[in-house]
């Protein structure tokens, strides 16, 4: 299975339309949050990626996350099963940032929403926000989710894909979990994922 991962587009047409060319040679899409202000956007991305599974981050409004949700991509508090015996549980968000923007929540309700969510050991997590200590050092302190932390810990899924803060990416394991930090997507780097009996291989890519 091939998986084209990426974050933090942020409304930004070129990096949107390179991602749109490179979709079709894979199995499926995963989209991360941080997509836009605009419907009209938001829009040309489920037309752009029709295999992909879609969670919101903090930054995207309500009236695309309206729009979003309304789709099949959209997996946010939900699983799917992707083949292979594996399957995609989504939660976009993250904890409250200095910019109060739409799609913040409390630690509290975060780790509330998600204990309730069907995670297991053949789960690839989407996520927005890190967890806490592993790639979330911006603006000289740790912005990763202390909820998010504890989810994995205790539920231990495959992977967990997330984005968020702009300054990281790369891989390292949380326990058994892999952690696959994705660039921002509005900088031109995806991320390209290779899984085969639930081994991956991970790839980050230049647009």
């Amino acid at each position: 299975m091939r998986i084209l991962a990426f974050s933090d587009l942020h409304g930004d047409e070129l990096a949107l339309e390179a991602l749109g060319k490179i979709a079709p040679s894979y199995d499926r899409v995963f989209i991360c949050g941080d997509i836009s202000h605009s419907a009209s956007y938001a829009e040309s991305v489920l037309e752009s990626f029709p295999k992909a599974f879609i969670v919101p981050g903090n930054w995207d409004n309500k009236i695309v996350n309206e729009r979003l949700a309304g789709s099949l991509q959209w997996v946010h508090e939900k699983r799917a099963p992707i083949g292979d015996g594996l399957n995609v549980v989504g939660f976009g968000f993250s904890p409250p940032t200095p910019f109060g923007t739409f799609g913040e929540l409390s630690e509290k309700e975060i780790y509330e929403r998600m204990a309730k969510l069907n995670i297991d050991q053949n789960t690839l997590l989407l996520l927005h926000c890190p967890p806490k200590g592993h790639f979330d050092q911006a603006y000289l302190r740790s912005i990763g989710s202390g909820s998010i932390l504890k989810i994995i810990e205790e539920k231990k899924p495959l992977a967990a894909f997330f984005g968020h803060v702009h300054e990281h990416f790369g891989t390292k394991k949380l326990g058994t979990t892999e952690l696959i930090k994705l660039p921002p997507a509005n900088s031109m780097r995806a991320c390209s994922v290779s899984i085969s009996n639930k081994k991956i291989s991970v790839e980050f890519i230049s647009l």
